[in-house]
This record gives C-alpha cells, sequence and structure tokens, in this order.
C-alpha cells in the first residue's frame, strides 16, 4: 500500500552523455526517461553536470511535465530552493505546483528546518535517503558507485560526473576536464 516513489540516478544522464555527448545529455536523458516512465518517477536529478547546465535543457514543456527536481550535492540547500523556485516563475510555472527532493546530508532535523524555512509557501519540498544513510559512519567507505564508461559496439566510451561539489566528481580528469570546456563551465 506504499506508493512507490523515486528519482533519476547520476548513471542516466552520464550514459546519455556517454553516448551522444554531454551538451545534448541532459535534454535526451530527459526526453528517454518520459518515454520509459510515462509520468511516473516525475523527480529528475539536475546535479550530473550542474544544476546550471541542466536548467539550459529544464525549459518550459520539462518544467511542466516533470513533478520536480532532486537536490543531491549543492552546498546550499536554501540556495538551490530559490535557484530552482526563480527558475519556475521565469517559465511563468507556479512552483506551488513542484516539489523539490533534498537528499544531500540531510542527517538532522536543524538541516531539516533551514530547509523548510526556505521552501515554505514557496515550493513543494520533502526529504530523501542519500549515502548518508548507507556510508554515516567514520570507517564507512564511500557506497556510492557510478557509471565508469559505456560500450558501444566494440569500443568503450568513458563517463562523467561534474556535479554541484567538486568533491562529487567522477570519471578521469581529461575526461571531466574536456565536459567542462564543452559545457562552458
Amino acid at each position: 500500500g506504499v506508493k512507490a516513489i523515486g528519482t533519476q540516478a547520476h548513471e542516466w544522464p552520464m550514459f546519455h552523455a556517454a553516448v551522444y555527448g554531454p551538451r545534448s545529455a541532459n535534454r535526451i536523458a530527459l526526453k528517454n526517461w518520459i518515454k520509459v516512465y510515462q509520468g511516473n518517477l516525475g523527480i529528475a536529478l539536475p546535479d550530473t553536470y550542474t544544476t546550471n547546465v541542466f536548467l539550459r535543457s529544464f525549459d518550459l514543456l520539462n518544467a511542466k511535465i516533470w513533478d520536480g527536481l532532486r537536490e543531491d550535492s549543492d552546498p546550499n540547500p536554501p540556495a538551490f530552493a530559490t535557484k530552482v523556485i526563480r527558475h519556475y516563475l521565469n517559465l511563468g510555472v507556479n512552483p506551488l505546483s513542484k516539489s523539490i527532493v533534498f537528499s544531500n546530508s540531510i542527517n538532522s532535523h536543524k538541516t531539516m528546518d533551514i530547509i523548510a524555512d526556505a521552501c515554505e509557501k514557496q515550493i513543494g519540498f520533502s526529504f530523501g535517503i542519500g549515502g548518508w544513510l548507507t556510508n554515516d559512519t567514520p570507517s564507512a567507505i564511500n557506497m556510492v558507485i557510478k557509471l565508469d564508461s559505456v560500450k558501444i559496439g566494440d569500443e568503450w566510451y568513458p563517463a562523467v560526473k561534474l556535479s554541484d561539489s567538486s568533491g562529487k566528481i567522477t570519471g578521469s580528469r581529461s575526461e571531466a576536464t574536456l565536459y567542462k570546456k564543452l559545457l562552458r563551465i
């Protein structure tokens, strides 16, 4: 009787970037997710190549189709909320009809209260389970796994994640540098 909810994983746009290139990855990944899930699991993950890059592809059609976004790496969740609210308003979409799922280091009621204050009466919000749940001891290894590469035919193409947090970049340095140059970040 519990409704299944969820969001994209970083691997989804990472795959699309490895196959189609980083410039079109977010746009194609959003379109393909809609094809697969038909409106279910409608929370998009914007930070695979930074939220700012994602928002370039998150146009009016996407803003209306998707239920909301998941904050997963912004070091300042209230600032993320402000950015997303402003984006919806600029598109003419009522942010109160959308939501943000916060899942980055949600480890105290104080953190949740700060986020709630930033969102209340402006946009819907909830809290998700991030890596902290499975990684909350000082000696735990990082259990978050990311895509390394994609095989197309007989060739392997590297995958990269840039993130809103510099500490969450994955993939080779040279490939990450190339992605940054292509995405103008």
